[in-house]
C-alpha cells in the first residue's frame, strides 16, 4: 500500500510540473478576439485575431446629382457638383368626359405633365366636331377650333383637368358631338 501511496502522489507531481511548465505560456491564455483586420479600415483592431466583418471605411466626399427629381440623381453623392439632367416637361391631353343637350355641349378633359420639369403658359386648343339638327336628312359635320391658355403652371408628374360648356347649333340643337385636344405649347 505504501507503494501505491507514493506512486500516486508520484503522478499528481508530475501531473503539476508538466502544466507549469508548458513551452509556450501563451498557449494557455490566449482567446479569440472578434474584430476589423483590415489596416486600411477605420476601425481596425490590432488585436483582433479573427475579421467579424464589421470593417468601416471613411466616408469621402461623393461628388454627383443630389436632386431627387434629375434624371440622373446618385443616391450616394454628398456634394452636388451641377452635373444634374432633368426631362423636358411633356404635357399630354386625354379627353374624359363629353355630353351634349339641346345647344350645350359640354366636355371634360386632362392635361398631364408625364415629363421632369414643370410646363409653364400651358397653351392649347380643342378641335369640336358637331352636327346641328336641320330640317334635311342629312346635314353636314361642322369643325371649330377653340383655343385656351392655362395661367398656372402644370408641374412634373401632375394633372390639371377642365371643363368646357360651350353653346352650339342655336336652331334646333345638337344631333352629334365629339371633341379631341389637337394642340399643346407649354414654355
Amino acid at each position: 500500500m505504501k507503494y501505491l501511496i507514493g506512486s500516486v502522489i508520484l503522478i499528481l507531481l508530475l501531473q503539476f510540473i508538466s502544466c507549469n511548465n508548458s513551452t509556450n505560456p501563451s498557449d494557455d491564455n490566449e482567446q479569440d478576439i472578434f474584430g476589423c483586420t483590415d489596416p486600411d479600415a477605420d476601425n481596425y483592431n490590432p488585436n483582433a485575431t479573427i475579421d467579424d466583418g464589421s470593417c468601416e471605411y471613411g466616408t469621402e466626399d461623393v461628388f454627383g446629382c443630389t436632386d431627387s427629381n434629375a434624371a440622373n440623381y446618385n443616391p450616394n453623392a454628398t456634394i452636388d457638383d451641377g452635373s444634374c439632367d432633368y426631362i423636358p416637361a411633356i404635357v399630354i391631353g386625354q379627353e374624359t368626359d363629353s355630353w351634349y343637350l339641346g345647344e350645350s355641349a359640354f366636355m371634360g378633359y386632362r392635361l398631364s405633365n408625364i415629363g421632369g420639369t414643370t410646363a409653364y403658359n400651358v397653351q392649347y386648343r380643342l378641335q369640336i366636331n358637331y352636327k346641328c339638327l336641320t330640317g334635311s336628312f342629312s346635314p353636314n359635320w361642322k369643325q371649330q377650333y377653340l383655343s385656351y391658355t392655362y395661367d398656372g403652371n402644370i408641374p412634373a408628374g401632375k394633372s390639371k383637368s377642365f371643363t368646357e360648356l360651350i353653346e352650339l347649333c342655336s336652331s334646333l340643337g345638337i344631333l352629334a358631338f365629339n371633341f379631341e385636344i389637337s394642340q399643346i405649347l407649354w414654355d
